[in-house]
């Protein structure tokens, strides 16, 4: 399964629009590009670059389960996680809120 750009985490529509303008259309190019091609895109600093060549190649690494489906356990715990994560978002506000 080959994957785009807006695959990786924190790379939406406009990112990869603006990352093709600079000749990275690919996970592919995003590689060949490296740091040095990346942090000279516009919003994409030394922190972000790194942070988006990691995802990158964690998605290229990932293999995808084909056809598998969720049980009703796997389900559960993701509702549970996602739930635990929105009360420590929640707790966060609260704290910034405080003081």
């Amino acid at each position: 399964m080959k994957h785009a750009l807006t695959d990786i985490p924190g790379i939406g529509e406009s990112t990869a629009a603006l990352l093709a303008e600079h000749g990275i259309d690919s996970l592919k190019t995003l590689k060949q590009a490296g740091m040095k091609g990346l942090t000279k895109v516009p919003g994409f600093g030394e922190v972000r670059a790194a942070n988006v060549l990691n995802a990158a190649e964690a998605l290229k690494n990932e293999k995808p389960e084909k056809g598998k489906k969720k049980n009703k356990k796997e389900k559960a715990a993701d509702k549970t996680k996602k739930h635990k994560d929105n009360k420590k978002k929640d707790k966060k506000k609260k704290k910034k809120k405080k003081g």
